[in-house]
């Protein structure tokens, strides 16, 4: 028995093929899980709001930081201010969790206002660099870097 392939027997065949997929998503899909960075996502959602303050502080600084890259290491120049100068920073490495580094740091108001991370804690590759420090505001910076020495 030989079929002739026409319009008719094509749109049956689509909308067969369509139903068909249709019910496989229907099936299938729901199965897979969904994966937040946190678990408390509202809570963060409302500490954003912080950084976004932080950004604009960051902004309205009279002198923008600075971040080189040198053999020795990343050298981050602060603004000057009359103030000490607190916080932490974060090397974020998105291809190895392992290879995250987070540190505090303190720059005496009477000390140059340079901060170096040493090339022992990077690795060869893409990092972000979040710099959250407070002097008599807070403040926040942050920077795609790529280390390859």
């Amino acid at each position: 028995m030989k079929i002739k392939f026409s319009w008719d027997i094509g749109i049956m065949l689509s909308l067969f093929i369509f139903i068909t997929f249709i019910i496989y998503i229907t099936f299938f899909f729901p199965h897979v899980g969904s994966q937040l960075m946190t678990d408390r996502y509202y809570e963060e959602e409302m500490k954003y709001q912080e950084i976004i303050n932080e950004k604009k502080n960051t902004s309205e600084l009279p002198v923008e930081i600075k971040v080189f890259i040198f053999y020795s290491g990343i050298e981050i120049i602060f603004p000057p201010v009359n103030n000490n100068i607190s916080g932490f920073f974060t090397l974020l490495r998105f291809s190895s969790k392992d290879l995250d580094f987070s540190q505090s740091f303190e720059i005496s108001k009477s000390s140059k206002k340079i901060l170096l991370i040493p090339k022992k804690f990077l690795k060869k590759g893409h990092y972000r660099l979040i710099i959250r420090w407070k002097t008599n505001k807070k403040y926040f910076f942050e920077k795609d870097l790529f280390w390859n020495k």
